[in-house]
């Protein structure tokens, strides 16, 4: 919801709020001592689904440093289903899109009993929900290191953030920029990996040996300059098939059913296959990703909802910029022989500069680990004890 001169009116008007001192946010100073009072923190994550996974390890840090009633996290509404299990939340919020959800979201956040009043911004829609928290109690508001606001002003870590002209402009990987604004607070960041909970998926990771040898494959992408071409998933696909005898299940939204569907004709029948895009929940997707063997995906959404739930993942990345590319959202931390990322030589390359060869070979190394871990160990039968033979003693009889 955009109406004409919407946008200039929002920011003028709190601009000049702003300038005349009637709106001033806290400075990290007074966050800290807000902190220290016991007051709660709202994580905003209200973007793409990526970027809330990639605010897990935040969250975590957050909910051992504070305790979780005093988190928050506030979610686009079509992701929040993956968060309403997660332990390291007192509070779950939702905004449905640019300017909407402001009254339902004022209100939960008041029926709480102590309401947030420090905002972590890591992604958020602008210029529209920056506002909109200070109206909903909001005073204290960081931003997610190395990225830039125009209501810059209005955060108590400027320094930390840089304008889209510097060299070091979107540098460093998100978790590490997330985790920044709970240093910023004084809190210790020891937490790096992406964890989620969602309904119906164990907490535990599955083991290797019990791995279904199922290899799911996302070939959509939000853009379709992201997406790799029918001809390299296909060519990956058999080899794979062929050399490990998997099964391939393809997943994707509602729209990108007619994609799924022509990689499914054209890998039948020399491939067992299933389309499952546009069939499953993104709680559901969890599930399977939980128990697959390996995610295949160009970098979207779902490819961080695997690494999540400890699905084994190889990815391909043609960054537009350094936000997009693998410093800022690869596997960062997670276990390198279980998640690997290949990447175009340049910024702006399609993904079809990434040639078949280097995935299979990637997603060969994760498959041979998983195999050998389905291989019964069959210990060596014991050597045979060899024993001395005594003669019976004859007794002579006088």
């Amino acid at each position: 919801m955009n109406f004409p001169g919407l946008d200039p009116a929002w920011c003028g008007i709190h601009r000049a709020l702003y300038k005349s001192y009637v709106l001033r946010p806290w400075t990290l100073s007074h966050c800290r001592a807000a902190l220290a009072a016991g007051d709660s923190v709202l994580v905003v994550a209200t973007t793409a689904l990526g970027d809330t996974l990639l605010c897990t390890p935040l969250l975590q840090t957050l909910a051992e440093a504070l305790g979780p009633e005093r988190v928050g996290f506030l979610v686009r509404t079509p992701y929040a289903k993956l968060y309403e299990n997660d332990p390291r939340l007192g509070g779950l919020y939702t905004v449905g899109g640019k300017y909407r959800g402001f009254c339902q979201l004022k209100h939960k956040l008041n029926k709480t009993g102590r309401p947030p009043r420090i905002a972590l911004i890591a992604n958020c829609t602008e210029p529209d929900l920056i506002p909109m928290l200070w109206h909903c109690g909001i005073r204290g508001f960081l931003r997610y290191r190395s990225r830039w606001s125009e209501w810059a002003e209005w955060f108590a870590n400027q320094d930390e953030m840089r304008r889209p002209t510097a060299k070091d402009y979107a540098s460093h990987h998100a978790i590490e920029n997330n985790l920044a604004m709970a240093a910023s607070l004084g809190l210790p960041t020891i937490h790096r990996l992406l964890k989620t909970y969602p309904p119906g998926v164990p907490a535990e990771t599955c083991p290797l040996a019990e791995r279904e040898n199922v290899v799911l494959i996302h070939p959509g992408a939000s853009r379709p300059q992201k997406r790799w071409p029918l001809e390299s998933w296909t060519a990956t696909l058999y080899r794979l098939n062929r050399d490990f005898g998997c099964r391939v299940e393809i997943t994707g939204t509602a729209s990108e059913h007619d994609d799924a569907e022509k990689l499914r004709k054209r890998l039948v029948p020399g491939v067992p296959t299933e389309n499952l895009a546009g069939k499953l929940t993104l709680e559901q997707l969890a599930a399977h990703q939980h128990r697959a063997s390996l995610f295949l995906s160009g970098d979207t959404g779902p490819y961080h909802l695997a690494v999540s739930v400890g699905c084994p993942t190889v990815t391909l990345f043609a960054p537009v910029d350094r936000g997009s590319s693998t410093e800022a959202c690869g596997p960062h931390q997670a276990d390198p022989r279980f998640h690997r990322a290949l990447q175009t030589q340049r910024f702006n390359m399609r993904p079809g500069e990434i040639f078949p060869e280097p995935v299979i070979e990637e997603a060969s190394q994760i498959l041979k680990l998983i195999a050998a871990a389905r291989t019964p160990v069959v210990e060596p039968a014991p050597a045979p004890v060899e024993t001395e033979v005594v003669a019976p003693v004859k007794k002579t009889v006088k």
